[in-house]
């Protein structure tokens, strides 16, 4: 059993079952990952996006579930990014002005009937205004994010060439779960680690207290000695899940150029 199935498969028997929770939290934990299935390892660079037909499936047993609907207005935004890296790549995958219009329409549309029901939710005004940001061309977020959370960071380059993973989280289970996959992917590639920089920031309300060199305790065999590294637990209010961070996003994220 693969190190993403162990993680998820008590939400995902349930969530298959028809548990909206189960379906909501699975959903959650995907938004951690560029693919669950471990074919798709190697396929550096594409993202499959495994957590949307959970949380859909959480929204339509539920619609009026918030936290559901943050998440997966959230990943549109983040689909709306990825796709606007490189309009070559996207219009090679079938993406347009009217398939971002679309995902900018449904988002636009889910985080107003969040904030229809809580008008101070935190996480979807703050994704209103990436969603303006990303969307719209709009100015970029202002302001220091007013949570705590964990940014996983892998950044390679070759030549001019940079490319880079990053995932937010809140747990230090999840941040650890989510490094083991984040080199397995790149295993899965290049058949061994990645020669990049792997770094674990934690960052408090307005600033980063601390930056964890986890490339420094990887094993030739991708696994990290976890138990020479100490994650010191977050200080302030945890980031909501699904909270944008300034120009990045809850979760998995890529980019390159």
């Amino acid at each position: 059993m693969t190190i993403i199935e162990k993680k998820i498969e008590s939400p995902r028997a349930a969530a298959t079952e028809g548990d909206p929770d189960a379906a909501r939290e699975l959903g959650r934990l995907l938004c951690l990952l560029r693919a669950d299935s471990e074919e798709h390892l190697g396929d550096m660079g594409t993202l499959f996006w495994p957590e949307e037909p959970w949380l859909r499936a959480a929204l339509r047993a539920r619609p009026d579930d918030r936290l559901a609907a943050t998440l997966l207005a959230g990943r549109l935004v983040q689909q709306i990014a990825y796709w606007k890296i490189d309009e070559d790549h996207a219009e090679a995958h079938g993406e347009n002005e009217d398939t971002l219009a679309r995902r900018r329409d449904e988002a636009r549309a889910l985080y107003e009937r969040v904030l229809k029901a809580a008008p101070g939710d935190p996480a979807a005004l703050a994704g209103v205004a990436a969603l303006q940001m990303w969307a719209d061309d709009s100015d970029a977020v202002e302001g220091a994010c007013p949570f705590s959370y964990y940014e996983l960071h892998l950044a390679e380059a070759s030549g001019s060439f940079e490319y880079s993973e990053t995932v937010v989280s809140t747990h230090p289970d999840e941040v650890r779960w989510a490094a083991s996959w984040l080199l397995a992917s790149a295993i899965a590639e290049t058949g061994e680690p990645p020669t990049g920089d792997l770094c674990l920031f934690i960052h408090s309300p307005g600033r980063t207290d601390r930056v964890i060199r986890l490339d420094e305790h990887v094993n030739a065999d991708g696994t990290i000695e976890w138990d020479a590294i100490e994650i010191p637990p977050l200080t302030g209010e945890p980031l909501p899940a699904g909270h944008p961070v300034g120009t990045g996003h809850y979760g998995y994220s890529c980019d390159w150029g």
